[in-house]
């Protein structure tokens, strides 16, 4: 039996919309007959997500402060475990896979702590080979990377009741830091040609159908 295709929706940084593009998605890959298993990572509320909790909540202290090694192993702790319980029974009986957020956003994240440009490379490569293959998780089929100018992208954010995850995180408590990640995000896209969707034209946001259909034009790639 062929293995299933894993499609990972990632954005350039909180509040672009990524949430409503996931279950636009899943609900069209469904109505075309597709059996989609989907997740959103880091698993909250869960014993493999408890240290990426706890360290949004920043109990271990400030992102600068903390390797980005260190950082990322809490997550793939939690992607690793999250793979062999919930996730590869599917995807070897052929399903579809839709993630939100996975090994993409630690590379986004944890590489914005990396000013030298070739050292960011280094530590791309290495999460990609430990976790894709020390690890032994799939390496996604496509990913989705949806972006917009910082400024439009950040005046939607403010107006945003929730984060859907940790409220006001240790990464959300600081624009500074938040335009490092979007600027890390543009960067570690590029690198590994990631499938960009550009949802803002003229400084206002497209339409959420406009976005929808062009990321569909992606899925009909695979």
């Amino acid at each position: 039996m062929n293995k299933g295709k894993l499609i990972v929706v990632e954005g350039a940084c909180d509040g672009i919309g990524k949430s409503t593009q996931f279950a636009l998605l899943k609900e069209k890959l469904e109505k075309d007959g597709k059996i989609v298993v989907h997740h959103h990572f880091p698993t909250y509320e869960s014993s493999q997500g408890e240290f990426a909790t706890n360290y949004l909540k920043g109990d271990y202290g400030n992102p600068k402060d903390l390797s980005p090694y260190f950082i990322n192993n809490l997550y793939a702790l939690d992607r690793s475990i999250t793979w062999q319980t919930k996730l590869k029974e599917a995807y070897d009986n052929g399903d579809i896979i839709l993630l939100d957020r996975y090994t993409t956003s630690s590379l986004i994240y944890q590489s914005c702590l990396i000013e030298d440009e070739e050292e960011k490379k280094l530590f791309i490569d290495w999460v990609n080979d430990y976790e894709y293959n020390k690890l032994e998780i799939p390496k996604p089929d496509l990913v989705i990377f949806l972006k917009a100018d910082f400024e439009v992208v950040m005046d939607l954010k403010s107006k945003r009741e929730t984060n859907d995850g940790i409220i006001n995180d240790i990464h959300e408590r600081d624009n500074s830091f938040m335009k490092k990640v979007y600027d890390s995000a543009l960067f570690v896209s590029n690198y590994l040609s990631w499938s960009e969707i550009t949802c803002d034209s003229n400084g206002t946001m497209r339409s959420i159908e406009d976005i929808h259909n062009d990321i569909v034009k992606e899925i009909n790639k695979l």
